[in-house]
């Protein structure tokens, strides 16, 4: 009897050993977290494989020619909701990286071969190892017809990826860190993912899962990114940071975009379309409540705006003009890149939004940078662990609920050192007050300019009201700031208008 009960109870312990085994994850978070606290310690990081010769010498489009072959789309046979598709190395793209398949049955490298690719033009077969890796890799999922595979998601390049919403092209960027971006004297450094773990689906997953390393001279890091693609595609980030070094400027949740010229530049730069940008300003929720909306312009030298804050609600840099009567491209279709919204979880403490805008002559330069930087410095391999939610979005009421700033105009005058603004207001409480009922104006400028010919209209053609009024500046160079927003009662209806005029 007792030999029964302790073989029963020997069967039973064997069991849960088994079962709980079984729903045991073969690889998780926490294992790119160990392996990035392990790399930081040990000081070494993965070695930089060297591509040969003639794909570093591929120029964009050359690149652009060599296609992965769709039948071989990872998850395809098994028609699962996710499935994935590879870039080559080659020209600008040249570090290869490593990515992995995540199973049930355990984790297994994702094998590279020329055979998985179409060329093109490109003559290089017989040139290339089959130990060569990937230069990134892009993730499709039904989002505009439910028969349709669409690009939803791409990794491709130093830590950049970018996603898109339902009827939205690609255009702004993310990054996972940013490290002395635009800082004077000191050359930028760009942290890389070397490493990418795919987690298979489910048949009927909504949703899926990558993890990844991240590697740098300064700094080691685990990725968690669980992406929900839809009207709004939902990106979760986790991050665990092991710095080595200290840099002079840490960026946390970065994104990247492009301002050429809008409706506030009165240079088109002999092209036919009245504006060109990927985002037409940045959007705060600062820790009052308070909404502040920076729009963005050209400028022949960089502008460097910092907005601080402790635990802000939320950034973005937003593409809000949605006309495409204001763009006129057919082809790069403006007014459907998506706008970005950062909401902060975990992570972000005293510190401050920066905003660097770099001058361009063209739109292929992404000039424009928005980014959290912590007060102090993270302390040398001590984990500084980050969780945020992006939002890849196009129209969207609730960022913010207020009124908003829906144009932005400036006029050149004849005088130098003087302009005229012209501002439109609309949407929110707004909509609420009744004919004959004017909203109060309040605008400054805190770095002193002089405000004349403060004017409010209702314009009937757009249902806005319009500011307007003049700024002059004594002669000099430096830059000046005004903010502006709408109030009844006492109480603001729309979001502050911030905008810097370089003169």
């Amino acid at each position: 009897m007792k030999t029964h009960l302790l073989l029963g109870a020997l069967t039973a312990f064997l069991l849960v050993i088994v079962i709980s085994n079984r729903h045991e994850e073969p690889f998780s978070y926490e294992s790119v977290v160990a392996m990035a606290e392990e790399m930081a310690r040990e000081g070494y990081l993965s070695a930089v494989a060297t591509l040969p010769l003639p794909l570093r010498e591929l120029n964009y489009d050359q690149v652009r020619d060599i296609r992965w072959k769709d039948e071989l789309t990872l998850w395809r046979k098994e028609g699962l909701p996710f499935q994935a598709r590879f870039y080559h190395p080659g020209g600008l793209h040249g570090r290869p990286v490593e990515i992995f398949q995540i199973a049930d049955n355990g984790v297994e490298p994702l094998r590279y071969s020329p055979e998985f690719f179409d060329f093109g033009k490109n003559r290089l077969t017989g040139l290339l190892p089959q130990t060569l890796g990937y230069a990134g890799f892009r993730i499709h999922h039904p989002l505009n017809k439910a028969e349709v595979l669409d690009e939803v998601l791409s990794f491709l390049g130093a830590s950049y990826f970018r996603a898109v919403a339902k009827n939205l092209h690609y255009g702004i960027s993310a990054r996972g860190l940013a490290i002395n971006t635009s800082v004077p004297d000191t050359k930028e450094e760009f942290p890389v993912f070397t490493k990418f773990w795919l987690k298979r689906p489910d048949p009927f997953a909504n949703h899926l899962s990558i993890f990844a390393l991240l590697e740098s001279r300064s700094v080691v890091g685990a990725y968690q990114f669980d992406v929900w693609p839809g009207t709004e595609t939902h990106m979760i980030v986790k991050a665990t940071l092991f710095f080595t070094q200290n840099p002079e400027s840490v960026g946390y949740a970065p994104l990247t975009s492009m301002f050429w010229y809008g409706e506030n530049t009165s240079n088109t730069f002999g092209d036919f379309r009245p504006e060109v940008h990927d985002s037409d300003g940045l959007l705060m929720e600062r820790a009052n409540g308070e909404w502040v909306w920076h729009a963005l312009s050209w400028s022949q030298q960089k502008q460097h705006s910092v907005f601080r804050d402790e635990k802000p609600r939320g950034y973005g840099l937003m593409q809000r003009d949605r006309e495409f009567a204001h763009y006129q491209d057919l082809e790069a279709k403006y007014h459907e890149r998506p706008s970005v919204w950062v909401q902060p979880i975990s992570g972000f403490e005293a510190g401050a939004i920066h905003l660097i805008q770099l001058p361009t002559k063209d739109e292929f330069f992404d000039n424009v940078i928005a980014y959290w930087s912590p007060e102090k410095p993270p302390k040398l391999l001590e984990p500084v662990r980050l969780e945020y939610l992006l939002r890849w979005l196009g129209e969207n009421n609730d960022l913010p609920p207020l009124g908003r700033a829906i144009s932005t105009r400036v006029d050149d005058q004849d005088k130098p050192y003087y302009r005229h603004f012209f501002l439109e207001f609309a949407g929110g409480p707004l909509q609420g007050l009744k004919p004959g009922e004017i909203p109060e104006v309040d605008v400054t400028s805190v770095t002193g300019a002089n405000i004349s010919e403060l004017k409010i209209e209702w314009n009937d053609f757009n249902s806005s009201w319009r500011v307007s009024f003049y700024a002059s500046t004594p002669e000099n160079r430096k830059p000046n700031e005004f903010t502006c927003r709408l109030k009844w009662q006492g109480e603001p209806v729309t979001e502050t208008w911030s905008y810097t005029w370089m003169p």
